[in-house]
């Protein structure tokens, strides 16, 4: 298995967040690559695969672990890459979409914050691949309610450490700082 690098993100334009609080989500992200890639190293070994057990195994273990870090890794560099501060206002095929789905962008926000308020882990608007459909969705864990052949448009974490250090238990105010920091460029440009 490749190894598994964090990548950059640029957040000198994030308004409402401060430094502190997105190095730490950001530091958090890095230690499930570091989890990852202990799982990958240890699954080359042969020890692995001596017990098959459905109740504990090793490789029961490392599996979960691998799905859990994997979806947490892709859901993490998601969200980071959709919150640059730029390009904030809805445009494009996007702003299409979202009307066409939700009848105008506040009722998209109204809804979109709604699930984030109601889940534990992640709310993600996606566009379903498999059935041409497009929705709103909310995960309590990173592998927790994953729906297969969708692709997340815009991906907003709300897990307490994303919002803690800047908003308390405040996690409507800061669900209402992402929506100005979303940038719709790269919302596009994964459609």
């Amino acid at each position: 298995m490749r190894k598994f690098i964090p990548k950059q993100f640029n957040f000198s334009n994030v308004k409402y967040m401060t430094p502190a609080q997105l190095g730490q989500h950001y530091t958090l992200y890095t230690k499930y690559i570091d989890s990852l890639n202990k799982v990958n190293e240890n699954m080359e070994s042969e020890g692995m695969f001596t017990t098959c057990n459905s109740n504990y195994s090793p490789i029961r273990s490392a599996e979960k672990a691998t799905t859990f870090c994997i979806d947490s890794i892709k859901l993490h560099e998601l969200y980071f890459g959709n919150l640059t501060g730029n390009n904030t206002t809805p445009s494009g095929k996007i702003e299409k979409i979202i009307i066409d789905n939700f009848g105008s962008y506040k009722n998209f926000k109204d809804k979109f914050k709604c699930i984030g308020m109601s889940m534990r882990g992640w709310v993600t608007f996606c566009h379903d691949i498999y059935t041409d459909d497009y929705y709103i969705y909310g995960q309590d864990s990173h592998d927790d309610g994953v729906i297969i052949c969708a692709k997340p448009l815009i991906v907003l974490d709300v897990y307490e450490h994303a919002y803690m250090i800047d908003y308390g238990i405040n996690r409507g105010l800061y669900i209402d700082s992402f929506f100005e920091n979303l940038d719709f460029r790269i919302v596009n440009e994964r459609d």
